[in-house]
């Protein structure tokens, strides 16, 4: 065999091997569940079983939406928005501002980034929040003011056993 000839096998053996870690990181990722922001009626088993084994809710709020932050979707890293707080979990610490103490919310988005979501509380206590790009950051910040909004008006419909009807401006 020539030298010529063992770069080119060289070369082959390399370039098959990075197609086959091409292949399979691409199943690793498209087989596993779907990122982006998820809210309540859209959540994978996963992520629910996370919440509850981390106790990150209390029992009085429910699920609003739910960001995952990890490439690997496996919870460590998220931002959380319930009925009555928004959370950002990561390494098993809960950052938690309430929604009634929320002053002010930014928003803007950053081309590489994606949408940036910074929460002021009264408090002076700040909480900022990156989508990446093409995972739903819009849909987070609008549910975000839907229900900030809620908080500062005061509706509670919804707190858990309130009927499902009762808030008839949604229809």
């Amino acid at each position: 065999m020539t030298g010529k000839q063992k770069t080119l096998l060289g070369c082959g053996i390399v370039f098959m091997a990075f197609a086959i870690l091409l292949v399979a990181g691409a199943i690793w990722l498209f087989t596993g569940p779907e990122g982006g922001v998820k809210l309540n009626n859209e959540m994978e088993k996963n992520a629910l079983q996370y919440l509850a084994d981390h106790q990150i809710l209390i029992p009085s709020e429910d699920l609003i939406a739910y960001y995952d932050a990890t490439l690997s979707l496996d919870g460590t890293e998220a931002a959380i928005l319930t009925t009555k707080r928004v959370i950002y979990h990561k390494d098993g610490r809960n950052d938690a501002i309430e929604l009634k103490a929320i002053e002010d919310v930014r928003h803007r988005k950053e081309t590489l980034i994606g949408d940036i979501i910074e929460i002021y509380a009264s408090s002076g206590k700040s909480m900022k929040i990156e989508i990446a790009p093409l995972n739903q950051g819009e849909t987070f910040r609008s549910s975000l003011m839907h229900a900030w909004q809620r908080a500062k008006t005061g509706k509670s419909t919804y707190e858990r056993g309130a009927p499902a009807d009762a808030d008839k401006s949604l229809r």
